[in-house]
């Protein structure tokens, strides 16, 4: 299988005329990772699975741990039938690896599966960060500019409020 690629993503942004900077650094598996620009806006970006069903990508802030109980009830499910993706489950969804999920990854789906799930904290952010499909460089937009992108592959985002 072959991975999304970093030219796919600014490929995406182009076309939608979006505003973005483009931060090349070191190799980065988390936000949190000691190498990471300090400038860089810090969300998380995940893929959780529904047992047997449903896929979920699902962008928040950090400044919080995902409370799955809450996420659950959101969703109409239990804690116990949500859980996080595998490596294989990664790479067969959105063609990337652990440590690279990233809204641009998302044209990868291409039946589209995965439900977007976005932090209602996001809105409040002065800009978003993720990953071009390579763990070494990030793209920072406008929240405005990340639902444009959704909106512009075919999702409809579902606003998450974890207060």
């Amino acid at each position: 299988m072959q991975h999304a690629t970093k030219e796919e993503a600014i490929t995406i942004l182009e076309k939608l005329r979006i505003d973005y900077q483009l931060v090349d650094h070191p190799p980065l598996w988390s936000m949190d990772d000691p190498h990471a620009p300090k400038e860089l806006p810090k969300v998380k970006n995940l893929l959780i699975k529904k047992k047997k069903s449903e896929v979920y990508y699902l962008l928040l802030t950090t400044n919080r741990p995902v409370d799955f109980k809450k996420l659950a009830a959101q969703l109409n499910t239990s804690r116990s039938k949500l859980r996080f993706a595998t490596e294989i489950e990664l790479e067969e969804t959105l063609h990337v690896i652990s440590g690279i999920v990233t809204p641009l990854a998302l044209p990868n789906d291409c039946e589209h599966k995965i439900r977007v799930l976005l932090d209602a904290d996001l809105k409040n952010l002065s800009a978003i960060s993720a990953h071009p499909n390579v763990n070494t460089a990030t793209v920072i937009i406008s929240y405005e500019d990340l639902i444009k992108i959704l909106k512009n592959i075919g999702y409809e985002p579902t606003i998450i409020n974890f207060d």
